[in-house]
């Protein structure tokens, strides 16, 4: 092509959707002209600087003539930035402002195509230059047809992506390869901003659903985020195109490409491509979350954060989808004012994975883009529960190894992606037993007092309230056994499966017969009847039905001692007692007798909850068999490992009790281990529940016993019913966690307590109460070290 000439083809090509009538005729410049054009620009810019600025290219770098950019580079020549639209006046202009820019590239003889290609893409930004944009959209894919170590994509494109452009932007074959040829290195050069991808992707997205998919070109393309093996140990010989000797590289070849759908927060469910590469030296395979090494059982996924997961087989969901259903199932159910918890029982459901599954189908999809797919597309554009449950799952261990800066390892020949979880979910919940709460050393105003003496010293008053709240999971039939059940069908863990062939009947060891769950015994045989007949009753289903509307528990004061969880409760009645509608006509002359019997699986008792008086849980433990002070105390030992961690104040409903067993602990060191704790009944509690009669209550539980409890005998210094408001919330979730496997439960619960602290701390931080955390060498100093 001649230096002093545009390719008609060229320029017919990229200026008709620039200025449509337009007629271009360029020719020769004279050295007058030249000479000319560059003094009237300088003039004009000195009283026009907002209207006029041309841009042409030198030495790989952009020139602008703009007031307060110009500087002088090295070699003596004027450069600067450029923003998009500065020099749109000037393609309006007349086709004198067009010579002018163009007599200035021949001054520094250039040619000048590349110069009003980049004048273009200057000037028009994210508005009309539609080619170029679609080539930066495509440019993830066109990286997996380069090597590692080029700078600059290839010269030409595959051809299913130049077949791609022919038909989405309507060009012939010709115009097509000039205009990549033309515009590959300005596109490769240009990146997008999160903002920008989205704006060109509302834009653009159906060129992607019409002629794409079938053709295997995806608006999103999801790749390893490397192209050279990882491992140092691993070398490969190879020649580069810059050097002619030979080079020791780990480059990644061989890419697999599989169709895969995309939930994405702004364009919802769309198809997409992802690929995996391998290393031909160790064998390692690639993917865009993590790699497996060969014969491996484990996948190791990369550090950092990603943009989109891999929760299925072809199934990747955006991370801020993730966050979205985050935020939903901890905020979406209930009324943030200071640290209260308004309960409204008309209000209380909580967003459950099927409610955020519901949402996110409804409310965010596309409904428009299934009828744009290839009718060859098998792929589901449906968001289900299980890949809710199975993204948050995720979601949450990616986002605790990145806190941690640990890396996650999990299953790869898992029979399912519960399976695959299960061993990090179960690693991370042994982390946060006792102080893995980042808020287990919290300490704010309102649960921590400081007082000052008169001789300049000052004494730390920490308050913690402990209490359950009856939600659990399924568990061993057998008391107060903690083996997990292999399948929560199951009624026993591996170690006692023998009862399963043993009576139902809790106080009867006879064996079953086979078909039933109870002896022979009528009396026994009645309970079975009876417990199938209520589930289908209707007066039955209804009762049930407002059990399940009643999702927290109003008052979570343990049942009484003799009522088990998971153990139903039967009347010994004749059957003239139950009739067809359910109601009981007479009353037995020998009166009712409780038989109870355990006719499906159990539930644990109860979570333990304690928490700071000002609301932020410092930690959690599952009582299996009931809530008994021994309980309480073990995991108050667990919780506050070393003496110095101690709160001085450990308010709990039944501190009488523990109290006594303490006094009678035979183990000085138990006996003891509580010595400088003031250990009051909660002032509820105390006024509604305990005797007036019980006179060791009173003497070593009342809280007005201690006088740093209480200000001017008028005003309790600490919230001593905040765990009452903490079990409320927490108790929201029963409907969601009753039926979950140990560690999905443990893990889901110790993520909402964490998410639940940060907002109450970012909330007691903008009330002025100086939320800060105590250094855990304090808290944690030995005991002879103190």
């Amino acid at each position: 092509m001649p230096a002093s000439m545009l390719s008609d083809g060229l320029v017919q090509l990229l200026c008709s959707s620039i200025i449509p009538k337009a007629d271009f005729t360029l020719a020769t410049v004279p050295f007058s002209m030249i000479v000319t054009s560059y003094v009237i620009i300088i003039f004009l810019q000195s009283f026009f600087p907002p209207t006029l600025l041309v841009v042409c290219h030198v030495g790989g770098q952009l020139i602008d003539w703009e007031q307060g950019s110009r500087t002088r580079s090295p070699n003596g020549s004027l450069n600067g930035r450029t923003t998009h639209g500065h020099v749109s006046i000037l393609w309006h202009g007349s086709h004198w402002h067009t010579v002018v820019a163009h007599a200035l590239t021949l001054c520094f003889d250039l040619p000048p195509t590349t110069s009003c290609l980049r004048h273009i893409l200057v000037s028009n930004g994210m508005d009309t230059f539609q080619h170029t944009y679609c080539y930066l959209l495509l440019k993830p894919t066109l990286h997996l047809y380069t090597r590692s170590d080029d700078k600059k994509p290839n010269k030409r494109l595959p051809v299913n992506i130049h077949e791609f452009l022919k038909v989405s932007l309507k060009l012939d074959d010709g115009k097509a390869k000039f205009a990549w040829e033309s515009l590959h290195c300005v596109a490769w050069e240009m990146e997008l901003t999160e903002d920008d991808l989205c704006s060109i992707g509302r834009r653009y997205l159906q060129l992607f659903l019409d002629h794409g998919i079938s053709r295997g070109v995806a608006f999103y393309y999801l790749g390893p985020p490397t192209r050279v093996c990882l491992d140092s140990a691993c070398l490969q010989k190879s020649c580069t195109s810059y050097n002619a000797q030979l080079l020791w590289e780990q480059e990644l070849v061989e890419s697999l490409t599989f169709p895969v759908t995309i939930f994405t927060q702004d364009f919802g469910p769309i198809p997409g491509f992802a690929t995996s590469m391998h290393c031909r030296c160790c064998k390692t395979q690639y993917y865009a979350n993590y790699y497996i090494h060969t014969n491996a059982s484990w996948c190791t996924y990369y550090m950092g954060s990603f943009e989109f997961i891999h929760i299925a087989q072809h199934v990747f969901i955006e991370m801020r989808t993730c966050k979205l259903f985050s935020t939903m199932m901890l905020t979406s159910w209930y009324n943030f004012k200071i640290f209260y918890y308004s309960y409204f029982p008309q209000d209380n459901d909580r967003t459950s994975t099927t409610n955020c599954a519901r949402i996110y189908n409804e409310g965010l999809a596309i409904s428009s883009i299934t009828p744009h797919l290839p009718a060859a597309y098998s792929k589901s554009l449906i968001l289900d529960t299980e890949d809710v449950w199975s993204s948050l799952f995720l979601y949450w261990l990616l986002q605790d190894c990145k806190e941690q800066q640990i890396v996650l390892e999990l299953e790869h020949d898992s029979p399912s992606q519960v399976k695959c979880l299960q061993p990090a979910l179960h690693l991370r919940n042994c982390h946060m037993v006792g102080t893995g709460q980042e808020e287990w050393n919290h300490a704010c105003d309102l649960c921590c007092w400081i007082d000052t003496k008169a001789d300049g010293t000052q004494t730390f008053l920490r308050s913690v309230v402990t209490d359950g709240v009856m939600i659990g999971h399924p568990c061993c039939g057998e008391h107060d056994c903690t083996t997990p059940l292999v399948s929560i069908k199951d009624c026993f863990c591996p170690e006692h499966q023998h009862l399963n062939f043993i009576c139902s009947v809790t106080t009867c060891s006879y064996p079953v017969e086979p078909g039933f769950l109870t002896f022979s015994l009528p009396e026994h045989r009645k309970i079975q009847s009876y417990n199938e007949f209520q589930y289908k009753a209707m007066f039955q289903l209804k009762d049930h039905l407002t059990d399940l509307k009643i999702s927290q528990p109003v008052d979570s004061i343990p049942s009484p001692a003799n009522i088990e969880e998971g153990v139903s409760e039967f009347d010994d009645l004749d059957s003239s007692l139950v009739d067809t509608s359910g109601t009981c006509n007479s009353k037995a002359e020998q009166g009712n007798q409780m038989v109870k019997a355990q006719l499906g699986h159990k539930h644990t008792h109860n979570e333990e909850l304690c928490v700071a008086s000002c609301g932020v849980i410092l930690g959690r433990a599952t009582f299996y068999g009931s809530e008994a002070p021994n309980g309480v105390r073990t995991f108050w030992m667990k919780l506050f490992p070393m003496k110095a961690s101690l709160p001085r104040v450990m308010w709990h409903n039944n501190n009488c009790c523990i109290r006594a067993m303490l006094e009678n602990d035979s183990d000085p060191f138990l006996k003891h281990y509580f010595d400088d704790c003031a250990l009051p009944v909660d002032v509820f509690h105390f006024k509604c529940k305990h005797k007036v009669s019980d006179v060791d209550c009173g003497r070593y539980c009342n809280p007005a016993i201690w006088p740093e409890l209480h200000i001017n005998d008028q005003e309790w210094c600490f919230n001593s019913s905040v765990a009452e408001q903490a079990n409320a919330w927490i108790g929201g979730y029963q409907a969601i966690v009753r039926e979950m496997q140990v560690d999905q439960f443990e893990f889901f619960l110790d993520e909402m307590i964490k998410r639940h602290n940060q907002i109450l701390v970012k909330d007691l931080r903008r009330r002025l109460k100086a939320p800060y955390s105590i250094p855990c060498h304090i808290l944690l100093c030995p005991d002879h070290l103190q």
